[in-house]
């Protein structure tokens, strides 16, 4: 038992200090598959400042994309997604409701493990959205 927590803490701590001192991708080559599948029509009409992506290189707690796969959280039988032990904490006692947002087009509350994922290419940062259908009517704008 004590193994296996001190090997958590040095996981943990190791996923940390990678991933918060890391700059967000910029690479088109982790696009998701259900991103990709888009037709060439429609992706020519999106917005390039935004896209889709991954929920596991994501911190939920920070809304940022990092560019790597992020600590997994499980609460519930449901997978959130953190970039160090203070997020783990946080995503697992819910602090500040913050396993949840808000869907920028429908306004309707999403569960971020859920959630379809869009970064600012600009920022990093991201939004939450409780449909691909509500993402991709975000992507068009």
């Amino acid at each position: 038992m004590f193994k296996s927590k001190v090997l958590f803490i040095a996981i943990a701590t190791a996923s940390f200090l990678f991933s918060c001192s890391s700059e967000p991708e910029k690479s088109a080559a982790n696009t998701p598959p259900h991103a990709m599948a888009q037709g060439a029509a429609q992706q020519a009409s999106t917005n390039q400042k935004f896209e889709i992506v991954p929920n596991e290189k994501v911190c939920m707690v920070n809304d940022r994309f990092m560019g790597i796969k992020q600590i997994p959280i499980e609460v519930e039988g449901i997978t959130y997604f953190g970039c160090c032990p203070d997020c783990v904490k946080k995503l697992q006692e819910n602090l500040n409701g913050v396993r949840y947002s808000n869907d920028p087009v429908s306004g309707e509350k999403v569960d971020k493990a859920s959630a379809v994922i869009i970064k600012n290419n600009e920022d990093g940062m991201v939004q939450y959205f409780g449909s691909e259908a509500s993402a991709n009517q975000f992507l068009k704008q």
